[in-house]
């Protein structure tokens, strides 16, 4: 018989590779065949699991915590969550939050004429059962069985011949007592009869196999017990005893209390919990046999006869798909996303999914501590590393009013804003002691916490822009408490009154466990890119007395620095404080690290014959050779520019006024581009006026540019062409000059852009890929490249893909990021001129202030057509949780091409608060639009097309 522990004997060496979509973490599904224990590395507490044909499904423990969550899995590794049981408890105490520790205690799930049933204790108010036709509910109001105190961890058991059991425990663990129960679980017939008294009995769960009646119970208490097996022809006993599994040599400490189940082939597995300190009671799986009608569970590795957990383990099911129980939420959907509980009971009337669509309201209702706040919802933390981080408007705030992040257990550390006397606070407390130094402006803030569960250390952050995070206050821990592990909270109450809201927009997590295809795509290019390393060698630049300055030295220092360090070997070269005047440009060699120390100011002269003689670069997606960069590269391997330094390109002291008069050179370059001319015989050098960009990298490999500032550009302003593996991070781009873009990738693939602030006078970010024959003929596309956690206040557009994109371009993943007031926030433009395509695009998390066009544009009538027939393919488009201001004209704006329409886009979670237009779409197939809202209404899920063309001038 095929079981699990011949397999985890040999797996090492037969390892069955899966394709898996998603991502492995720590614990849990490994994408490989195997899993790592624990498989639910979160407080899912006395854990219950069945399977039911094909799927499994779990309850546990939630004691305060409103309501229990069933989980459901194909293949025992990997769970999501389905449904809640019950929202409220009747009972007092439970509206004033003075029911700690109160609540269900170790639960069970059965199925049972085609029902699924569940039923559990609370310490005070007795014993309660719910059922269901299906798990995903709804459920039946809880129904109590027997008013009574003290009742634990209860069990039912219907038998073949109809008779209805039910087996359960003392406050205090033990004795074991099984009563007869009516068929339809309402009711208990018989006082119970004793049949078991063991060390800490508890938890006991009946089932029944080739005649015997098993009860599979924990002993020896929650941090050092073990499991025990008893078996008895009849259900009342006498039963014989084996203990199965217990920590042994390992370190799983008190593997006990949970679940046998088998597999649709035969096999079987025994779910368990460990408790893990502050994390909670976390969920391991075991595999098993049975030799003589016993379980065998584990691997008995110090040959006692007992079982002892394994680490890692083949997967009981073949499965692809990787995953853990929700987290992420964007309060999109129309009923509470299921990962949250409420602690105690929630008051319904003071929060809200509609009041402000796409937030999460809560309304301060009065409280004198948090502990006792009401509506504060809360989530299980997950794995030993994470971090959570929401976004919170406070516009409705009040006087006394307090609301934020919190974390709680059996102590609370919370971070929020607070009002007295008319003036918001960023404040800490532990419950006890406020502290408040921080007074804000405005009404968004980004709270953040970050969790490592193995040393013992929580740290808060907070942000005005959700791109730089600044720590506040000191390290803490949250301790195990009330029977609960530690857990992340949302909260709002007011000490004075009973008045103030707070508008909760998104809440988003991070933990070292499995993570989903759809979030991790993006992490995956990210993982894919080669960075850049440097030997330890430095060479200093200090900055030239002002004479000598000025005469030009600058330029010769740094310029030897960067050749030597190049031919060296490789290092960095360190530009230090001082204003250093440049008369021409930088090139910057391979292995060098140019790297500018705060204060150091490279101010380059700005007039044009400095930066000849001329160079290979590209301008406007066509290849010549013209003024070079202020910093330029050519096919160089592994090199950087970092540093807290700037770096002023002066762009408006002669190239700025060049954009009203090249016209004529401009159209005689694309001439040349459109009729292949060799890029050698390009040549506009001196007297020629295409203005070149501030800094540019072509055909280079391994490029950081990371914490510095850029001035005044006079074209694009961070512009790698041909190259591979680039990282732009946590630079500032203050340029405000025409088409003063941002960061235009270009022909380029593997690329990181993350927390950067562009300000700049034409697009924040525009990914391109050549014009017309001459990028047709090169055919380099652009793709993999991710951009996130930036701010963009840009005064064109926001993300642009074209409308130089003749090579193609692909799988660009866009996510956080703020906009401000622009002409299209995020805008996909060619012409039939350009031919090429763009697809496999996403976009999440954006925010939007104004559009002066469309929030979301897709333009195939691009100006300056001149007469081309190639037309471009846009597909594979997946928009969402998009949330804007207003638009002057419209929120959604796609124009395709007859004979080649836009096709396959899917918009969802789209917020738009004022349009005129909700949308125009003309030749587009395969559009779904989901919780999509403009002027407060829900469009259609399948809008209507649009026979007539209608011309949107504002590009």
């Amino acid at each position: 018989m095929k079981n699990f522990l011949l397999i985890l004997l040999y797996f090492i060496n037969n390892v069955l590779v899966l394709s898996a979509q998603g991502t492995p973490g720590k614990w849990g599904d490994q994408g490989n065949g195997t899993y790592i224990n624990p498989i639910l590395n979160a407080d899912y507490s006395d854990p219950d699991v069945i399977r039911v044909r094909d799927k499994y499904y779990m309850i546990a423990s939630d004691f305060h915590f409103l309501g229990m969550q069933v989980l459901e899995s194909s293949d025992m590794i990997n769970w999501k969550l389905i449904s809640q049981i019950y929202h409220h408890f009747d009972f007092p105490g439970w509206d004033n939050n003075q029911q700690y520790a109160g609540g269900s205690w170790a639960p069970s799930i059965r199925y049972h004429d085609n029902k699924f049933w569940v039923f559990f204790c609370t310490p005070k108010e007795g014993l309660f059962m719910s059922n269901a036709i299906n798990p995903s509910g709804p459920w039946s109001p809880l129904h109590l069985v027997k008013k009574v105190e003290k009742w634990e961890d209860p069990c039912p058991f219907w038998d073949e011949d109809g008779q209805a059991y039910l087996g359960r425990s003392r406050h205090g663990a033990g004795p074991i007592i099984i009563h007869k129960m009516s068929a339809d679980g309402t009711r208990l017939l018989d006082e119970g009869m004793t049949v078991y008294t063991g060390p800490v009995a508890e938890g006991t769960k009946i089932f029944k196999k080739d005649g015997y009646y098993y009860l599979s119970i924990p002993e020896g208490g929650v941090g050092t017990g073990w499991q025990t097996i008893l078996r008895s022809k009849n259900i009342y006993g006498p039963y014989e005893k084996k203990v199965v599994l217990e920590q042994g040599s390992t370190t799983i400490n008190g593997p006990h209390q949970g679940a046998i189940v088998d597999t649709p082939d035969g096999q079987w597995a025994f779910f368990h919990f460990q408790h893990h300190h502050a994390l909670g009671r976390v969920v391991h799986l075991q595999p098993m046999h049975w030799e003589n009608d016993w379980p065998v569970i584990g691997v008995d590795f110090d040959r006692n006869g007992i079982g002892e957990p394994v680490y890692v383990c083949q997967k009981p099911i073949e499965s692809k798909t990787i995953f853990a129980p929700q987290t992420d939420d964007d309060f999109s959907t129309p009923n509470l996303s299921l990962q949250w509980q409420f602690n105690h009971n929630p008051t319904d009337h003071a929060w809200s999914l509609s009041a402000h669509p796409g937030s999460l309201t809560l309304k301060a209702l009065k409280s004198s501590t948090f502990r006792l706040a009401r509506n504060t919802l809360t989530q299980k933390i997950m794995g030993n590393i994470s971090e959570a981080t929401i976004a919170m408007d406070f516009t409705e705030i009040a006087d006394g009013q307090r609301c934020g992040l919190a974390c709680m257990g059996k102590e609370n550390k919370v971070l929020g804003i607070k009002m007295e006397k008319g003036q918001k606070y960023l404040y800490i407390s532990n419950d006890t002691t406020e502290i408040s130094t921080t007074f804000l402006n405005g009404n968004q803030i980004y709270l953040r916490v970050s969790i490592d569960m193995l040393n013992q250390k929580f740290q808060y952050f907070y942000s005005t822009d959700n791109i730089r995070f600044i720590p506040y206050g000191t390290s803490f821990f949250i301790p195990f408490g009330f029977w609960k592990g530690a857990r992340i909270a949302l909260y709002c109450y007011n000490k004075e009154q009973e008045a103030g809201a707070t508008s909760f927009q998104w809440f988003k997590y991070k933990h070292d466990g499995p993570q989903n295809k759809i979030e991790n795509t993006a992490e995956q290019i990210i993982d894919n890119i080669a960075r850049t390393s440097f030997p330890h060698k430095k060479i200093k630049v200090i900055c030239p007395d002002s004479a000598s300055n000025q005469k030009g030295h600058s330029r010769q220092l740094i310029q030897r620095a960067i050749d030597s360090c190049s031919l060296a070997g490789g290092g960095h070269v360190i530009i230090s404080k001082g204003i250093y005047y440049l008369k021409g440009n930088l090139v910057l060699k391979s292995d060098v690290n140019l790297h500018l120390e705060k204060d150091a100011y490279l101010l380059f002269s700005g007039k044009a014959d400095d930066f000849l003689p001329e160079v290979w670069t590209r301008w406007e997606g066509t290849e010549l050779y013209g003024h070079s960069p202020m910093i330029y590269a050519k096919h160089a391997t592994n090199i950087a520019i970092t540093g807290q330094g700037t770096i002023d390109a002066q762009g408006g002291r002669e190239f700025a006024s060049w954009s009203q008069i090249e016209v004529s050179d401009r159209n005689r370059l694309r001439k040349m581009g459109e009729k292949l001319i060799p890029v050698t015989e390009r040549i506009f050098g001196k007297g020629t006026i295409l203005r070149p960009s501030c800094i540019q990298f072509m055909g280079c490999s391994r490029i950081l540019v990371e914490g510095i500032t850029i001035k005044n550009s006079p074209f694009w302003t961070i512009h790698p062409v041909y190259c591979d593996n680039v990282i732009v991070r946590s630079i500032t781009i203050d340029s405000h000059y025409p088409n003063n873009d941002g960061c235009d990738p270009e022909s380029t693939s593997n690329v990181l852009i993350e927390e950067c602030i562009f300000r700049t006078g034409d697009d924040a970010i525009a990914i391109k890929a050549g014009r017309d024959a001459d990028g047709r003929e090169i055919g380099r596309p652009s793709k993999n490249i991710v951009i996130r956690n930036c701010l963009f206040q840009s005064e064109c557009n926001g993300l642009c893909i074209g409308s130089e994109m003749s090579g193609g371009v692909e799988n660009i993943y866009m996510d956080n990021i703020q906009i401000g007031t622009v002409k299209n926030a995020l805008y996909f433009k060619s012409n039939r001129d350009r031919g090429g395509y763009i697809r496999n695009i996403q976009v999440s998390n954006i925010t939007i202030e104004r559009s002066k066009g469309a929030v979301l544009r897709f333009e195939t009538n691009y100006f300056g057509f001149r007469g081309g027939r190639h037309t471009s393919q846009y597909e594979n488009f997946r928009i969402n949780n998009v949330k804007a201001g207003c638009s002057d004209h419209y929120a959604i704006f796609i124009d395709g091409y007859e004979e080649k329409p836009i096709k396959n886009i899917e918009i969802e979670h789209f917020h738009v608060q004022k349009a005129p237009h909700p949308y125009y779409l003309r030749c587009v197939e395969n559009i779904c639009l989901k919780a999509t809202f403009v002027n407060g209404q829900n469009l259609p899920e399948y809008p209507k097309k649009q026979k007539e063309r209608v011309i949107l001038d504002v590009y």
